[in-house]
């Protein structure tokens, strides 16, 4: 049998392990909620055996989770045959004998544990340990070890140190026991069943991904809801979102992602293998990974990616099915990857970066193209394709930042760490980026691995427009340099409790800063030409020279919030800075688009011509009614302003667009009686219909780790202008601070979110 073989069956053992422990802890869960509704292996040994023998072993995982800031997964309560635990740590098993040992004189006992297909102990995915009766570990941090903590007759308990690089992942272990001097042949081995999870320890100062800080260990590694920002700069939305690394699914999900990586056993305790696998393993198109992206709007054998309230389904769901789930977008990858990072004990959060370029080509810059009259040139264009012509801004878009040391960089490039799981470019030739630096991203240091000049794009490329000119080298000339439209704002939530409010919150962090210095400063021009000096695509656009006739100025209006139903007004305004007068032609439009800057309808046209004196100041505007856009929206609500400006008299071409989001209602929630334990707890949803029609084929996503597990309710229609109230009860299982978390979705509306904390009080 080839070793390919070994190892699929080595997966296919694993995943089916998984899905079986999944399938008896749904039945559980299911007898459970109905009975709350209603109510409102051991070895067996002769003792009298005179060759020592191992008659069972207790892991102690409970109190071993406890220590290891690990009793918060269900794994740990709900299955005997695992344990969770942090490497750098130490841990507890008690092993009882057929008779009282002597390990100082007469016995041997040695303890083994393995990682991966093939296990060896030059490759540091086995640890064979000898139990000496030795009381204190004398061995360093980077390697096992193992101590006699006490024996009580027939049982011994030893403590366990785990290096602090050890492999992320499963872990099996055994126990060996024999007389010393004693043939091999007389030996007694058992080998458990119980899976020993070794994650990532962020608390251990000697562990890569260590970070010091109390309050944000808690935010980046323990904390299970969360929330990602969407939509438009500079009124972002708060989008709640349940990571559930908790979840009895999740781990085994991630550990399994990480089995069918690639990743050779013995890198997996690497911070930089593992985040740039998960990156590469979140979506499904190099490797049959977690999720499939679709931006068309086109989902009827799948699920929207509006939909989704978190990760846990996704994740469940993937392991049920041992295929990709349909469908996501970028802040479902990025969510899907928190879950995984920080099931693994690898620090990590969700980034939004509004205003987010796409730089296809290298260039570091977003190239938009007009022919000779000013008109845009899209990707229609039958001459002679432009480099750029395929690169776009998206509204927003989402990544992670995981932090951990960087040795294979200099010094000071560790910390933040941008990975990303959208399929957007190859890398190595995969869908995959990331860990990229944030301080080599700050620093235009384009040669460090990985990914840098990508990521730099997306939060600093310029956007230059080019005019056909068949006089020009290139065959088009560079009119205009805009060195502030990309990268707006890069949000994250900061450390502590999710606010309830998606508009106004007061749980974002602001990190632009992190990422580049102050836009229009002298140091962020350096980064970015310190870069360009390294791509040749980004040579030419920063070295041409623009040719703009800057004696007529122009702004289009930046709108603020647009609730649903209202209409809007578009408004150019051009002042004529020359000495003489100025003759301008205007074309403006108004259309929805995807969130990734690809247009979906138009929604309204003008054409008109602007004639300014001397000095003169002139507005022309476009208004733009419920009625116009409401059926022309796709998802998110975007909507483009876009105003060609060409002045007759110099031949100057401008361009001018504004992206803006319709706002939506949020989901309100409300707790209707004290939480407590054991309790049912009965809570109501509701939200006012801000639409003149009926919301038809209505469901809530509501979902709320410790409370209750992701679930899909169809609720009757709404009508127009209706307030829809929905009430129920959920069934919370232990004393502890949470967060429910609600979606609705219909035909006509959809992407409405909510939140709301709660505190279950333990019962009387």
């Amino acid at each position: 049998m080839t070793f390919f073989s070994h190892f699929e069956n080595f997966l296919d053992d694993l995943t089916d392990r998984f899905r079986s422990d999944l399938e008896v802890n749904r039945r559980e869960d299911r007898a459970v909620e109905v009975e709350d509704e209603r109510n409102e292996g051991t070895n067996e040994v002769d003792s009298a055996d005179t060759e020592p023998k191992v008659v069972s072993v207790d892991f102690q995982g409970k109190a071993n989770a406890v220590n290891h800031r690990c009793d918060k997964y269900e794994i740990v309560e709900r299955q005997q045959s695992a344990i969770i635990l942090r490497r750098g740590g130490s841990f507890t098993i008690e092993v009882e004998f057929n008779q009282a040992l002597e390990l100082k004189k007469t016995h041997l006992v040695k303890l083994y544990f393995s990682f991966g297909k093939r296990p060896t102990s030059a490759k540091g995915t086995q640890a064979i340990l000898q139990a000496t009766g030795k009381k204190l570990f004398d061995k360093n941090h980077e390697e096992w070890d193992v101590r006699a903590d006490g024996q009580n007759g027939k049982k011994i308990t030893f403590e366990v140190q785990i290096p602090t690089d050890a492999p992320v992942g499963i872990w099996n272990p055994a126990i060996e026991v024999s007389c010393r001097n004693a043939p091999s042949t007389a030996r007694h081995v058992q080998r458990s069943e119980m899976h020993i999870y070794i994650l990532f320890n962020p608390w251990n100062k000697h562990d890569e991904t260590y970070m010091s800080d109390d309050e944000k260990r808690e935010e980046y590694v323990l904390a299970d809801v969360g929330k990602i920002w969407v939509g438009n700069y500079p009124f972002p939305h708060g989008r709640p979102w349940v990571f559930g690394q908790f979840d009895d699914a999740v781990l085994p999900a991630s550990v399994l992602l990480l089995e069918r990586s690639g990743i050779p056993s013995e890198s997996r305790g690497d911070p930089i293998r593992v985040s740039r696998a998960i990156s590469k393993m979140v979506n499904s198109n190099d490797d049959s990974g977690v999720i499939v992206g679709r931006w068309d709007g086109k989902y009827e054998d799948g699920k929207s990616p509006s939909s989704w309230s978190g990760s846990i389904k996704i994740l469940e769901a993937y392991i049920k099915s041992k295929r990709p789930v349909r469908y996501g977008q970028c802040w479902v990858f990025a969510g899907v990857v928190n879950t995984v990072c920080r099931a693994l004990g690898l620090p990590s959060r969700v980034v939004s970066n509004f205003a987010s370029a796409h730089d296809t080509n290298v260039s570091l810059t977003i190239d938009e193209y007009v022919d000779e009259k000013g008109n845009e040139i899209d990707s229609s264009y039958t001459g002679a394709t432009p480099g750029g012509l395929y690169d776009s801004i998206w509204n927003f878009h989402v990544w992670n930042d995981v932090w951990m040391m960087r040795p294979d960089l200099p010094e000071g490039f560790g910390g933040w760490q941008v990975i990303d799981a959208t399929p957007q470019e190859t890398s190595d030739g995969t869908y995959q980026c990331g860990p990229a630096s944030h301080e080599a991203i700050r620093r235009g240091q384009m040669e460090y691995k990985y990914d840098v000049p990508f990521v730099l794009a997306e939060v600093n490329a310029d956007v230059v427009h080019w005019q056909k000119d068949d006089k020009a080298k290139d065959g088009f000339k560079k009119l205009t340099t805009n060195k502030r439209s990309v990268g707006r704002q890069l949000l994250t939530k900061k450390p502590g409790p999710v606010d309830n409010s998606g508009y106004s919150g007061t749980d974002k962090e602001d990190i632009t800063l992190e990422y580049k210095p102050k836009e229009g400063t002298t140091a962020e021009r350096v980064t970015l030409l310190t870069a360009a000096r390294r791509t040749r695509a980004a040579r030419h656009a920063f070295r041409l020279m623009s040719q703009e006739v800057d004696d007529v100025e122009f702004t289009l209006e930046d709108l603020e919030r647009v609730p649903i139903g209202e209409g809007f007004t578009v408004t150019l305004t051009a002042k004529n800075m020359s000495e003489a007068k100025r003759t301008i032609s205007v074309v403006m439009t108004c259309s929805s688009m995807y969130y990734t800057g690809a247009p979906a309808f138009p929604i309204k046209r003008r054409e008109g011509e602007i004639v300014l004196g001397v000095g003169e100041t002139k507005n022309m505007t476009m208004e733009v009614t419920h009625g116009d856009y409401y059926e022309k929206l796709v998802e998110h609500a975007f909507v483009r302003n876009v105003a060609i400006c060409t002045v007759s008299e110099t031949s100057y071409a401008w361009v001018g667009d504004d992206g803006l989001e319709i706002q939506k209602p949020d989901v309100k929630i409300e707790i209707l009686s004290e939480a407590v334990a054991g309790k049912p707890l009965p809570i109501r949803v509701s939200f006012t219909n801000p639409l003149p029609i009926t919301l038809r084929n209505c469901e809530l996503e509501v979902d709320g780790p410790g409370v209750l597990r992701p679930k899909t309710i169809k609720i009757s229609n709404v009508g127009p202008n209706e307030e829809m109230v929905h009430e129920m009860k959920v069934f919370p299982k232990k004393p502890k601070h949470c967060t429910l978390v609600v979606t609705f979705n219909s035909s006509q509306l959809y992407n409405l979110t909510g939140s709301k904390q709660v505190t279950i009080n333990p019962p009387e």
